[in-house]
Formats: structure tokens, C-alpha cells, sequence
């Protein structure tokens, strides 16, 4: 059998004792060598082999097939007569590749080779391959054509790679990084925090600054990067030199700004039949913000608004952004359903249930959603022993249908809204404690359109819009038309606004809607300024801003708190109040 061996493997031999020597030779190899035949029985085993499955030494004396000994599927192979690569597990829990190459000792008698091959010997070959080596030269090529330091870590930290920008930025050699947690510059102090233990921590990318021991300042830009199972295996930190960020402050304002509208504008490419709301206010683009952070989760949220300003379209705009955009979104009016109703309209019941209902039964509107969302409107208008009902289902996912006798398993994302107080109305007794902060688990509160001035212009062209499209209309709004809409307190909020577009759309007959086209109330309004009407777009929006960068800087005592709270950067504020004159803590506009 040995000299079989080697002349298949096309080894050259001269008698018995080259035989010999060569059988020596594969004993002695690093690598496992096991012969089997067609029934797997094993003809041929090497020491290595028997070091790795300790049952192989049992063909010298009591022979097994290969099937009782390890995983492999070198009778298939033999077969199939095509060879086959296979990871098995060794006695000891390692990983071991299987090259399996099936051959004929003679005309009648086939044969397969078993080549073992440990974890680390594979890695050394794919290391040393043409195509490794050629993907390892062009990723270091783009790496270091970035100009900005660029680190990969694996999914436990461990750097993988930098380019070579880490000695320049951080001062740390390439050969002292790789292979060496990412917390250590952090703990040598190299730099204040690691971008690392943040994104392996939250999971989600991120951007943040550092700050290194020679003082320069970093924007670094972080990636998790995950496999098929969902587990997280690589971080990539993209880090930016700003040291001299005064000069790059506006740039990143518009870059992040961009960022966020090209973000929102993919995200709106994926909604389904969504009603999108107008957030051209940073206000309103902060609940955005937030609301692409909850819509996939599972977390139930309260919406907190006036009547009119578009709770339900928020919660559509969730519901569509969320993994269940496919599934029911069942809107409920809690106020407009008669007390004696809402438990059969919410909960349903079976057959027979009670005299004068459906002889079959109903579906309840909770159950009509599962595997959806459940929107609540007006909950602060629900009974209070209807609120006990509902408290238990959003407690134990599950329902029980009027008569029925058995409990209803259901899946519901609730998602409730009101424009009434609560809290108040927990102190009165009115509203149970219990469910208002089990529904206040994220809480959402649009602001009146009065508030949010910046969206009316936008939300005129949006409805206008609309409307001509709907009624076959080409009207436009005249240039003096919207100083009255900009002063317009809008006491209905974004339903006001809308129904007089319509109005308007519809009624009038000229090509272009003017000022006496408007409705009295909006004509006669005592609140504009007086000269409103005569001012530009341009102009209302810089004394709007002006006036908002005024009330800020009264509140807050220093810049830095201005600019948190109305999200934009320091130089930013400073440059805008010098512009509009505005010395912090004047009382004069």
C-alpha cells in the first residue's frame, strides 16, 4: 500500500527501501495524511493524523471506517470522483480542513486521500496567495491614499491594520499598534477616549471628537461592520485632523447637514404609501431624527401635541419606517367611539357573545393589527376601566376577546397620542398612573405651527400642490400672499392651514390666489407687524431667526449653551448675532 501511495502522489522510487524511506517521510509530515477506501475503511494513516483523532491509531490493529472515527466526506469523493474541502473538529475542539482528492491504486481499486491541514497552516497558504496578496497591496494603497488615519479593528477591539497616518497623527509606529487592543492609546494617554469602546458598546456608528496628548484635535468617524448573523466582527475609525477648527466649522455644519438630508432622502425612497411631514424647522428635524432612531424598535411612544399639528402623520411616518411597514397600521379614534362600544371595537368577541352583535363573531381592532401598529388616538379620552383592559394587554401581549375563554397571543406595536395633560390628569384620578408611563416609554411632542414658522411656506407649497393636482388646477399663490401666512397665529395648527389652501384652490378663478382672496381672519389678523405685508420672504425669515437667536441668548448664559440648544456651532451663533447686532444679555431687538 505504501508504494501504491507514492506512486499515485507521482513520487519516484527505487525498491523496497525507497518505499520504506518515503513511508517514513509521510509519517514524519506536518500535515495528516489518511488513505481510506470505498467503504471507508482506512488503509493509511500518518503520525500527525493520529495526533489529531486519536481513534486513527486503531487501524493498525482493530480496524473502524473513517465515518465512527471523524466527519468527512471522502466517500463521496471517491464516488463522485471529484475532490471536496470540508472542516471537521478535532478530539480537542480545534478546526482542522479536510482537502479530500479521490485516485485509483489500480483499475479495480479506488482509493481517497485525506490531506489534514490545521486552522493556522490554512491561513499561511491564503496568506502567501497571489489573489491575498493583491487585495493586501490594494487595500493599503486606498488606505493611504486617504490622507486622513484610518484603523481596523476587529470585533473584540484588536487592531487589525492602520495606515500610515498613525505615526504623523498619533505618534505611535504601525508595528507598536496592529495586533494590540485600541484601548491602549486611551490608557497611555495618547488620547483623551477610543471611538472603538463606544461603537462596541452601542453597536451603531458614530462621530465624535478626541483629542491627542500633543494637543491636536480629532473628528473621528466610526463603522461597525457585521456579519450574516447579525454579530459585529470589524470597527473601521476614520479620523480627521481639525485642529484649526475655526476654519472648519461651517463646513462641517453644511457636510452634517447634507449628510442628514441625503440620509432622510434614501429613507423616504423605502416608504411605503408614507404621509411625510414637513420638517424644514430644526425642531421638527430633531423629532425626525428621533423618529428614525425608534421607528424599528418596539418600544411603545406617546405623541403629545395640539389638535391639528399631525400626531397621526408621525405616527404613520414611524410605522413606515419600521421593519412592520408591510404589516397593518389600525388608526383608533378613542374619543370618537361610544363608551358602551370601545371594548367589542377594541377587543372583539366570539359568536354569540351578546344579543343584537355579528351571529359569527368579531374581530377586535387590536387583534386587526397584530404584527403591526396600533395607533391610539385621544387615549386621554378612554374610560378608566377600559384603561385597565388595555394596560394589560400592553403588559402581557396578549388579549382576551369578549366571551371567548381562551387568551389571544398578539404581536402590536402601540403607538398612543393625545393633546390633553397627562400628568393632570393623573393627579385628578382621571387617567391611571400605571398605563401613562407605560405608555410614555419614548415620548414625542410636536409643536404648533406657531412655533415652527419656518414650515409654513413649505406646507403652503405642499398643500397647494396637493390640491392642484387633485382638482385639476394650475393656481399659484402671489409673492404678497405670504407675510399674512407667516403672522397668521394658525390657533388649528397644520388642519387650518390646509383647509384654507384648499379653499382657496378650489374658489379661485384667477391664475394666481391675492392678498383680497384671503380669508378675513387672516386679512384682518391684528397681530402682524405693521409693514409686514411689503416685506420679502427673506427678509420675514431673518427677522424670525433674529428673533429666535435673540430669545436663545436671553435664556442661556453662555454661547455654548445657546448653541446646544438650538444644535448649531458656536461660531455659527457668534457670526449670526453680530450680523443681526444682538450683544448677549440685550434686552433690545
Amino acid at each position: 500500500m505504501y508504494l501504491q501511495i507514492c506512486n499515485e502522489l507521482g513520487v519516484l522510487q527505487r525498491g523496497e527501501r525507497a518505499t520504506v524511506q518515503f513511508a517514513d517521510l509521510f509519517s514524519r509530515l506536518p500535515i495528516g495524511l489518511v488513505v481510506v477506501d470505498l467503504h471507508g475503511n482506512v488503509h493509511y494513516v500518518n503520525d500527525k493524523s493520529i495526533q489529531l483523532f486519536a481513534g486513527l491509531a486503531s487501524q493498525k490493529s482493530n480496524k473502524k471506517p473513517i465515518q465512527e472515527i471523524m466527519t468527512s466526506t471522502i466517500i463521496k469523493s471517491i464516488k463522485t470522483e471529484k475532490p471536496n474541502v470540508c472542516i471537521t473538529t478535532t478530539d480537542d475542539g480545534h478546526s482542522v480542513y479536510l482537502l479530500e482528492i479521490p485516485f485509483e491504486a489500480d483499475h479495480l481499486t479506488k482509493l481517497g486521500l485525506i490531506i489534514m491541514l490545521d486552522a493556522e497552516q490554512v491561513e499561511y497558504l491564503i496568506s502567501h496567495s497571489k489573489t491575498y496578496l493583491d487585495l493586501s497591496q490594494d487595500l493599503d494603497t486606498i488606505m493611504n491614499l486617504v490622507g486622513d488615519l484610518v484603523t481596523i479593528t476587529d470585533g473584540n477591539g484588536i487592531v487589525l491594520r492602520v495606515n500610515a497616518a498613525c505615526e504623523k497623527v498619533m505618534g505611535v509606529k504601525e508595528s507598536d499598534f496592529v495586533g494590540r487592543p485600541a484601548t491602549i492609546l486611551e490608557e497611555q494617554g495618547i488620547i483623551d477616549h477610543s471611538s472603538t469602546v463606544n461603537v462596541l458598546r452601542s453597536g451603531v456608528r458614530g462621530i465624535m471628537t478626541q483629542t491627542t496628548r500633543s494637543g491636536r484635535r480629532l473628528l473621528v468617524s466610526s463603522f461597525p461592520l457585521y456579519n450574516d448573523l447579525g454579530d459585529l466582527v470589524k470597527v473601521v475609525n476614520i479620523s480627521r485632523d481639525i485642529t484649526e477648527r475655526e476654519e472648519l466649522l461651517d463646513q462641517i455644519e453644511e457636510l452634517r447637514n447634507t449628510i442628514r438630508h441625503y440620509q432622510m432622502e434614501i429613507d423616504r425612497l423605502n416608504w411605503a404609501n408614507a404621509d411625510t411631514p414637513i420638517m424644514k424647522s430644526q425642531i421638527m428635524q430633531d423629532i425626525m431624527d428621533l423618529i428614525f432612531r425608534i421607528a424599528d424598535v418596539d418600544s411603545t411612544v406617546l405623541i403629545l401635541g395640539e389638535t391639528g399639528v399631525g400626531k397621526e402623520v408621525i405616527a404613520r411616518t414611524i410605522h413606515n419606517l419600521s421593519s412592520r411597514k408591510d404589516k397593518p397600521f389600525i388608526a383608533i379614534n378613542c374619543g370618537s367611539i361610544p363608551e358602551s362600544l370601545i371594548e367589542s371595537e377594541l377587543f372583539g368577541y366570539e359568536r354569540g357573545a351578546f344579543t343584537g352583535g355579528n351571529r359569527e363573531g368579531k374581530l377586535g381592532l387590536i387583534a386587526a393589527a397584530n404584527n403591526g401598529t396600533l395607533f391610539l388616538d385621544e387615549i386621554g379620552e378612554l374610560p378608566l376601566h377600559m384603561q385597565a383592559k388595555l394596560l394589560r394587554v400592553l403588559q402581557e401581549k396578549q388579549l382576551r376577546p369578549i366571551g371567548a375563554v381562551k387568551e389571544i397571543k398578539i404581536n402590536v406595536r402601540f403607538i398612543a397620542a393625545t393633546n390633553r395633560n397627562l400628568e393632570e390628569m393623573v393627579k385628578q384620578g382621571l387617567f391611571r398612573e400605571d398605563l401613562f408611563y407605560r405608555l410614555n416609554v419614548i415620548s414625542i411632542v410636536v409643536p404648533s405651527l406657531k412655533e415652527r414658522p419656518e414650515d409654513i411656506p413649505y406646507l403652503m407649497e405642499y398643500f397647494l400642490s396637493l390640491y392642484n393636482q387633485k382638482y385639476g388646477r394650475k393656481v399659484q399663490f402671489h409673492p404678497d400672499v405670504m407675510p399674512y401666512f407667516l403672522t397668521y397665529p394658525w390657533p388649528g395648527n397644520i388642519r387650518e392651514l390646509q383647509n384654507i389652501v384648499e379653499r382657496l384652490v378650489v374658489t379661485c378663478s384667477e391664475p394666481l390666489i391675492r392678498p383680497e382672496r384671503l380669508p378675513d381672519k387672516l386679512r384682518h389678523y391684528d397681530g402682524p407687524e405693521e409693514g409686514a405685508a411689503n416685506k420679502s420672504l427673506k427678509e420675514l425669515v431673518e427677522e424670525f431667526e433674529r428673533n429666535i437667536i435673540h430669545n436663545a441668548m436671553q435664556r442661556y448664559k453662555t454661547m455654548k449653551e445657546v448653541s446646544e440648544h438650538l444644535k448649531v456651532d458656536v461660531s455659527t451663533i457668534s457670526r449670526k448675532a453680530r450680523k443681526y447686532g444682538i450683544r448677549h444679555g440685550s434686552s433690545n431687538l
